[in-house]
């Protein structure tokens, strides 16, 4: 944690220079200020975290002092260093705020101490400045970011439903946001500060998802040594979310359906009924009428767990959010990467308009934290956009929009890869669409996934 130091001296002692090499080699970055006005633009330009000074200053009364500091900092933390100070006195600043006070002649190795403590206290507290943070802009949707018809509609719907303790389905392309929604409706919910467990349902095949979810008993089969809890178990009073449902097994719907209409269920090898209450939020970018049929979903678990559904917008579908989402990720990528990047340019923005986005919303951030790592500039230009931005896809057309810059080898990949977004990832109809056998597409696509050294 960077913290910083300033040093108050209105006249020069030997341990104002002690104290200015202590704090260097503890690598705390040191600020001085000469006067009381010297102090106060210091403090009103810099991130001071902790304030050490004389007591005694000149011209005014150091308790005012300290409740000026106060008032322009409250997170600081001031050490009063003093001499032939009346015990009233420092009781006085312990009691307006100051964080500690010592009396001339200095015991360097305490003095040392209580910094390190001060700044212990203020690392704390700047960590949970950043999860108080966190937390308020997961309860005001701070991170669902759209001022279009289609965006408002969503906010408005998890406005509504969030403190309705309904089980809800979100659905939309992937990229589109589905987590993040489910996120926004589980911390704006009565269950806000009890469990919230996400699980994937595509990533477990259908034994140890039944685990997963549900726990087991020792002995429950081979390599079970231990009872383990299941999701469910760890969510009760919570949430739990239930990512990629469409991949969910027929056996474990049958299941799922049971914890929803009774709210109990056993672990995998147990007699034991356990009970619950948990609230199920469920996604998928898959059509679940489809898979109802084609015998690969069950209705009557899409009933339970479509009580409200949100149906997210795919990014090209809402491109007056272009400038909003841009910014934010700009924002988002400078604090958490380091990145001074102030803004893109409009060429950059009519490039990023243009394409048809199939990775949504996922695929627009990493597209620009590419051209931010790439930025020789303080902002994004469209030469440091990716490749594939640059042929893109324009809308109501047959026709693809190729840049000049690009090499042979990255026309034909970009090509390939435009022309199986367009089929859906259909092989034998890109090959059509190509005019190529579907042997020779399958050996450009390994060539395009493995390239020659």
């Amino acid at each position: 944690m960077d913290l910083s130091v300033l040093v108050v001296e209105e006249r020069e002692r030997p341990v104002w220079e002690k104290a200015r090499n202590y704090l260097k080699r503890k690598k705390l970055k040191l600020f001085s200020a000469s006067s009381v006005k010297e102090t106060y633009k210091i403090l009103n330009r810099e991130p001071v975290n902790i304030v050490l000074s004389d007591f005694n200053l000149k011209n005014i009364n150091s308790l005012n002092f300290l409740k000026k500091i106060k008032t322009l900092r409250p997170d600081v933390e001031i050490i009063f260093l003093s001499e032939r100070v009346p015990l009233s006195r420092a009781m006085e600043a312990m009691k307006a705020g100051a964080y500690d006070f010592y009396e001339f002649p200095i015991n360097m190795k305490l003095l040392m101490t209580v910094i390190e403590k001060a700044a212990e206290k203020q690392t704390l507290y700047i960590e949970k400045m950043k999860l108080e943070k966190k937390f308020k802009e997961r309860v005001n949707y701070g991170n669902i970011i759209g001022r279009s018809k289609a965006m408002q509609y969503v906010i408005d719907i998890v406005d509504s439903v969030a403190s309705k303790n309904v089980n809800i389905l979100i659905t939309g392309e992937t990229g589109t946001g589905k987590e993040m929604i489910a996120n926004a409706i589980h911390y704006n919910s009565s269950r806000a500060l009890k469990p919230y467990v996400k699980v994937n349902c595509a990533v477990f095949n259908e034994g140890i998802l039944e685990s997963e979810l549900f726990g087991h008993e020792k002995g429950a089969f081979t390599g079970a040594a231990a009872r383990r809890l299941g999701r469910f178990e760890l969510a009760n009073g919570g949430t739990i979310f239930l990512d990629e449902i469409a991949d969910l097994p027929l056996g474990t719907q049958i299941k799922l359906l049971r914890i929803l209409q009774e709210k109990e269920f056993e672990r995998v090898g147990g007699n034991e009924t356990i009970k619950v209450d948990v609230r199920v939020i469920a996604a998928t970018n898959r059509d679940l009428r489809r898979l109802i049929d084609e015998g690969r979903f069950r209705d009557d678990l899409y009933y339970r767990l479509n009580v409200v559904k949100i149906e997210l917008p795919a990014l090209r579908e809402r491109k007056e959010d272009f400038p909003l989402l841009a910014s934010y990720f700009i924002n988002k990528l400078n604090e958490e990467k380091g990145y001074k990047i102030k803004g893109i340019s409009k060429d950059a923005m009519q490039t990023l308009l243009s394409y048809q986005w199939p990775g949504n919303v996922r695929e627009l951030e990493n597209a620009l934290e590419s051209a931010m790592a790439l930025a020789k500039k303080d902002f994004i230009d469209a030469s440091y956009l990716p490749a594939f931005l640059l042929m893109s896809e324009p809308e109501h057309s047959d026709c693809y929009r190729i840049s000049n810059n690009l090499t042979l080898s990255e026309v034909e990949r970009e090509l390939i890869r435009l022309t199986l977004n367009k089929t859906n990832g259909n092989k034998t109809a890109a090959a059509k669409a190509l005019g190529i056998g579907l042997r020779s597409l399958h050996r450009k696509i390994k060539e395009i996934k493995t390239p020659a050294p």
